[in-house]
């Protein structure tokens, strides 16, 4: 009788502690700890992501497996009802959130495209209101250029392959053809399934070794590069779902059954033999982008069921790993809910002083204190403010500017956990400002001058002020005056400024200690009272994009991508600025409609992944 090593190359060994890494996947091992023999054993599951920014469905993506995907045209729902029109929006994932990259020329939907996110090809598809096209681009990462044509209009096709050798089979008319691609011209290939009506197809894998499973038909096929073979049908109908990965380690998954009615939640998974079914998806959808590597890692973004799922993004992984994204969870409610207060501190130790309720209409003085789940009442400001700048901790918090009634501020106040002291006045007086840094290096920038809420009676500043724990002395101007302004973390030396202005803009400017100068635009366009926190301008963790969205994002110093949706829509809200982006927190805020004061706290972790450990018994 042989031993377990001889099967499996690895002794059972004896842990003080359970094993915490992939190696432990068939390992067999005893923990004195827990007196049991324990393995680490693979699993399949979907999980949640960052979504997309731009909601559509029946766009294209690239195919070729990697992690780091691409997205490109599609159809967006502007409004309520039927309605819709076609985006030349790109999107670039880079396995954690979704980053704005060049738009198409042509706006388009109901096609497939293949390559990578550095060379991309999106062939065909229809245009809204002119019917189908024969046009293609090619995506070098940044830029789209128009290259040659399909030889005939096409919509509805599967794609896969590479820049200099990709394919594109099916779709209407011509519905079984099939068209290779060598980066610079196209030519026949032979038919898939002759006489079979294909459309709604993906596609997996490279010209010599590629895929096709889904479609309107649970027929599946392979493609050698010259010939296409049957091999079988999958287990579930999977008409306009999502085929990634390569030929022997493909990933299919959702659609719906022909002829249109629900959706598949269904994933299989093909290893060049067979279909096996494996975890469902959360939310079943068609027309969706699709990318991962082979076989055991893959993602869907986008597609339809409903116009509310339209951007979601779900993560595929098959792990000795048990992985939890990154999620927003509701934490302990502020006693009095309000807007514009001022704020600092980290997860664990958070602070909100001042802000306003409506209704009924004023401006506050308390203060309270999060110790990570629930809030305490302190020390009351010396007086009610709102739209003041702020930084610093909770024990050591700066207060600047913002507004008291009368009129605008440039009193400056700090906190030392206990009690709040008056120290010397900023140089201009203004509400709506930004802030950044800590009690003894702070930085105020922006903001509005003149009379509060009146247009008329005022105007936006450039005006940046630099603070040493006592005074303040003047910084470098802004490029343009902007206000509607909130906390914009960082550091006194690397600060960011996002959005803002009257009217909104989406320009970012970065402070260096001595100047501004422009940085990437605002992932969601223009919009005010953005908030955010971290422990620079280049690791951010940014939400409430203005009015009452619940998108999320994070920035790096060189760009922005999506990140979770916060539960609650609301701005004016408060952050623990000070804090790292890994454990962002929000609180407060003004909601729609009436009463508009809320009193939520989110709180942000990032992914985690844990060992799925087994223990073995004997029966």
């Amino acid at each position: 009788m042989t031993d377990y090593k001889n099967l499996r190359g690895k002794r059972i060994k004896f842990f003080t502690s359970d094993l915490d890494n992939a190696e432990a996947e068939g390992q067999i091992f005893y923990s004195d700890t827990d007196n049991e023999f324990k393995t680490a054993v693979s699993s399949a599951a979907w999980s949640s992501g960052a979504p997309l920014t731009t909601a559509r469905y029946n766009q294209a993506s690239g195919s070729t497996p990697t992690t780091a995907g691409v997205t490109f045209g599609g159809f967006i729902t502007p409004g309520p009802g039927p309605a819709h029109a076609d985006t030349n929006v790109t999107e670039e994932y880079d396995g954690t959130g979704w980053a704005s990259g060049g738009n198409m020329n042509t706006a388009r939907s109901q096609f497939n495209g293949f390559g990578t996110q550095t060379t991309a090809v999106g062939a065909g598809g229809y245009i809204n209101g002119s019917g189908d096209t024969a046009l293609v681009e090619e995506y070098n990462g940044s830029t789209w250029t128009e290259v040659t044509n399909i030889p005939a209009a096409r919509r509805g096709q599967a794609g896969f392959g590479t820049l200099t050798a990709g394919v594109i089979v099916a779709g209407v008319p011509n519905s079984n053809a099939t068209l290779e691609y060598d980066g610079t011209n196209w030519t026949a290939g032979n038919n898939i399934g002759t006489g079979m009506d294909r459309t709604g197809g993906a596609g997996a894998g490279i010209l010599t070794a590629g895929i096709v499973a889904s479609g309107d038909t649970t027929e599946s096929f392979t493609y050698d590069g010259t010939n296409w073979t049957d091999v079988g049908t999958t287990n579930s109908p999977h008409d306009g779902g999502h085929d990634t990965g390569v030929q022997t380690a493909a990933v299919i998954t959702s659609g719906f059954p022909p002829p249109g009615s629900g959706v598949v939640t269904a994933t299989e998974l093909y290893d060049g033999t067979s279909f096996t079914t494996s975890a469902t998806v959360a939310t079943g959808r068609y027309g969706a982008s699709r990318g991962g590597a082979s076989g055991t890692t893959a993602f869907i973004a986008g597609g339809d069921v409903n116009p509310g799922t339209q951007s979601i993004t779900e993560e595929f992984n098959i792990t000795v790993n048990t992985v939890t994204q990154g999620a927003w969870a509701s934490g302990g409610n502020l006693n009095t809910g309000r807007k514009r207060g001022s704020a600092g501190g980290t997860q664990t130790a958070a602070l909100f002083a001042g802000g306003f309720t409506s209704p009924p209409n004023a401006r506050k003085a308390e203060v309270e204190e999060y110790n990570g789940s629930a809030w305490s009442e302190v020390t009351n400001m010396p007086t009610e403010i709102d739209f003041a700048g702020y930084g610093g901790t909770q024990t050591a918090q700066v207060t600047f500017g913002g507004n008291a009634g009368p009129g605008i501020r440039n009193a400056t106040l700090e906190y030392d956990g206990t009690n709040w002291t008056a120290t010397n006045n900023m140089g201009t007086a203004r509400y709506r400002i930004g802030g950044a840094g800590t009690q003894t290096a702070a930085l105020g920038f922006g903001g509005y001058l003149g009379a509060p809420f009146n247009p008329a009676g005022g105007s936006g500043t450039t005006a940046t002020e630099e603070y040493d724990g006592s005074s303040w002395t003047a910084g470098g101007a802004m490029s343009s005056p902007r206000n509607y302004q909130r906390s914009c973390s960082g550091i006194q030396t690397n600060a960011i400024a996002m959005g803002g202005g009257a009217p909104y803009i989406d320009d970012t400017e970065k402070y260096n200690g001595s100047s501004w100068s422009a940085s990437e635009d605002y992932i969601f366009g223009n919009a005010g009272y953005i908030a955010s926190n971290g422990t620079s301008a280049d690791d951010l963790r940014v939400f409430s994009k203005g009015g009452f969205s619940t998108h999320s994002a994070t920035y790096n110093g060189t760009s922005y991508t999506t990140a979770p949706f916060l539960a609650t829509g609301r701005h004016n809200g408060g952050t623990s600025g000070s804090g790292p982006s890994s454990t962002s927190t929000y609180f407060g805020g003004h909601l729609p409609g009436s009463p508009k004061n809320s009193n939520a706290t989110e709180e942000f972790t990032g992914e985690t992944t844990a060992v799925n450990l087994k223990t073995i018994t004997d029966s």
